[in-house]
């Protein structure tokens, strides 16, 4: 008898004395499971608290409120589902850190999708959200909301002051603004400047776990949404049912090659939205 069939039978005497037998069963794997470790509570940052204008927020459509009897609850699910798309896309891994809202032309909702979607990651609670108006011809945030900031984002850009001077708050937790009232002629060059560098790197340093959601120009109107889009970890592009014409969308994603097109919002849909729990 060889050695191995020596050593088998040897292994067969000594299950049956067990009272056991060779089934040939093979021995269950147990399932490691994956241990999910919760993501850390977002860094507490105080800022000045700037008055809104509710009466204009309302007129502008940003949706201050969360309550489920509001009238814009069928929009607030909207934005929620925006949300958690965004998220499972890039946000929630970390893969995305920074997201641009574009449109083709004016007038097509991306400043109004900015400030509710904004605002939606920030009810979240999950990280700091810092919202930054860089329309810096036609800003619109700080108009949006009613307020005058002390420190203009244009002034940071100039180097005229500190990155960590222009960001307020209006009251939501853990959202932070940065935007303006002016107008700037030499906006290119203010963008492409070390301000912006420097304001998304005061930002890291504050929270590196944050999400900074920036209000782009439109793509079409000069060469300073692309000069932004092109620094971020990719953006939201807004159409407009009934303003944007097919042949401006065809050159929006033109000028967008080479950026990580998060996904697109359409406003102004004609179609009912109807909310399930109503």
């Amino acid at each position: 008898m060889s050695i191995i069939e020596g050593t088998l039978a040897k292994s067969k005497r000594s299950r049956e004395e067990r009272g056991t037998q060779d089934t040939g069963a093979v021995e269950p794997v147990v399932e490691r499971r994956k241990v999910v470790v919760a993501p850390p509570a977002p860094v507490r940052l105080q800022f000045e608290e700037l008055p809104i204008n509710r009466r204009i927020c309302e007129k502008e459509r940003v949706l201050l409120s969360d309550e489920r009897d509001h009238e814009y609850s069928a929009v607030l699910d909207t934005y929620r589902i925006l949300r958690t798309r965004i998220s499972h896309r890039g946000v929630q891994s970390g893969r995305w850190s920074s997201l641009g809202v574009v449109s083709a032309g004016p007038g097509e909702g991306k400043t109004v999708t900015s400030m509710n979607l904004a605002l939606a990651f920030a009810r979240e609670k999950r990280r700091n959200v810092f919202l930054l108006d860089l329309d810096l011809r036609n800003a619109s945030i700080c108009m949006c909301l009613g307020v005058i900031p002390r420190v203009e984002i244009g002034s940071v850009l100039t180097g005229a002051a500190k990155p960590e001077d222009v960001f307020f708050t209006i009251g939501v937790d853990n959202l932070f603004i940065a935007g303006g009232v002016t107008s700037y002629e030499n906006s290119s060059e203010m963008l492409g400047g070390d301000g912006l560098v420097e304001l998304f790197a005061c930002i890291n340093r504050l929270d590196p776990h944050a999400l900074i959601l920036v209000d782009l120009p439109p793509l079409l109107s000069s060469a300073d949404a692309s000069i932004v889009a092109h620094k971020l970890s990719a953006v939201v592009l807004v159409v407009a049912e009934g303003v944007t014409r097919r042949d401006q969308l065809d050159r929006a994603v033109e000028v967008l090659a080479g950026v990580q097109v998060a996904g697109v919002v359409l406003n102004r849909s004609r179609e009912a939205v109807e909310d399930y729990y109503s």
